[in-house]
């Protein structure tokens, strides 16, 4: 089916979630590979539960300077270019006669910053299902200012998501890093008329879950105060038991990229050693095993008597992509599990 961006229909599709008891799996990603990933999950978790139609949420950061993800999609290093072939390649995984047709997918820009990400944010509001428009490195006066300016620019068009104040990034220095109180969420909701609101449970962006504390207990409270209208940023530091809870505890969009990332760059390392003898001339292997880079089990007999040297079947792309795709995949299944997507069932 067509991409889902149109107003209504993205929030029917997010209080449907939040009323069935799920966590929406907001995937980041910065590359094809990581898009059909998840897509492919999502597919194949929807034919064993019986829901060919599970919601998905392709995200992306555009030149958000922790990692501005479209600024990595080309080598030229075009932001805007970047969102435009990400949109081109969903449409296509959206179209008529792909295998993910009947999922139902939701793009959405992350942490867009007005003042670096302004034309973004007015550029394809209309191609998204939701944006977040992030003013949190800004005073809270600032930041609702901000935000409600862009709420009021695109009222009805699209899903606003916003910042109620800065979520700490790990190993990034002294920067504040208050939980939110159930009143300043009222207030920011109230104020800037967002749809979506990310507060800050303790989670951290890029950390590990030894490091950090989830505060359930604070984020039920907001829930309480708001609805179940939460957005779980820094999932990477969260224990497996707390993933299980975020649904019930008001997160109705959870973002996931770093796993992915680690899973996937594992993968094609791993692959590529293994393929190794047949990427390289026999030349440079026997010169990287005497420094001592490679070991000697490199230059052994090898499947069939194949020689050492390039092979275009494996020097080529592909087996560094499928590995990749297949590691990413399994990630993604993972948290679709975790964020109950069996419910969709129902």
């Amino acid at each position: 089916m067509p991409l889902i961006t149109d107003y209504s229909a993205v929030r029917d599709v997010y209080r449907q979630a939040a009323e069935a008891g799920a966590s929406l799996a907001a995937f980041c990603a910065e590359d094809r590979e990581t898009l059909e990933a998840m897509l492919a999950a999502a597919v194949e978790v929807g034919r064993e539960i019986g829901a060919a139609d599970l919601p998905v949420v392709p995200s992306w950061t555009s030149r958000y300077p922790p990692r501005g993800q479209m600024k990595l999609v080309t080598a030229c290093g075009d932001a805007l270019l970047g969102t435009q072939l990400m949109l081109s390649d969903l449409e296509a995984f959206a179209g008529p006669n792909s295998p993910y047709r009947e999922l139902r997918i939701l793009p959405h820009l992350d942490h867009a910053f007005p003042w670096l990400d302004g034309d973004a944010l007015d550029t394809f509001a209309d191609r998204f299902a939701s944006v977040m428009c992030d003013a949190s490195e800004k005073p809270c006066e600032e930041n609702i200012r901000l935000t409600a300016s862009y709420v009021e620019r695109v009222a009805g068009r699209v899903v606003v998501e916003g910042c109620v104040d800065e979520i700490y990034e790990s190993g990034g220095g002294a920067r504040k890093n208050e939980p939110t109180s159930s009143a300043e969420a009222r207030e920011f909701v109230s104020r800037t008329g967002a749809d979506l609101i990310v507060p800050n449970v303790g989670t951290e962006h890029r950390a590990t879950a030894e490091h950090v504390r989830y505060l359930g207990d604070r984020a039920r409270e907001i829930r309480d105060a708001v609805g179940p209208i939460l957005c779980l940023h820094g999932t990477s530091s969260l224990k497996s038991e707390d993933l299980q809870r975020l649904a019930a505890d008001g997160f109705v969009k959870v973002n996931i990229y770093t796993t992915l990332a680690v899973h996937g760059g594992q993968a094609v390392a791993r692959r590529v050693i293994e393929d190794l003898p047949d990427i390289l001339e026999k030349a440079e292997i026997e010169r990287l095993t005497a420094e001592g880079v490679l070991g000697p089990a490199v230059l052994g007999e090898r499947e069939g008597g194949r020689p050492i040297g390039p092979k275009l079947v494996k020097a080529a792309n592909p087996p560094r992509r499928d590995a990749w795709f297949s590691a990413v995949k399994e990630r993604c299944r993972h948290f679709l599990a975790a964020l109950n997507y069996a419910a969709f069932a129902s």
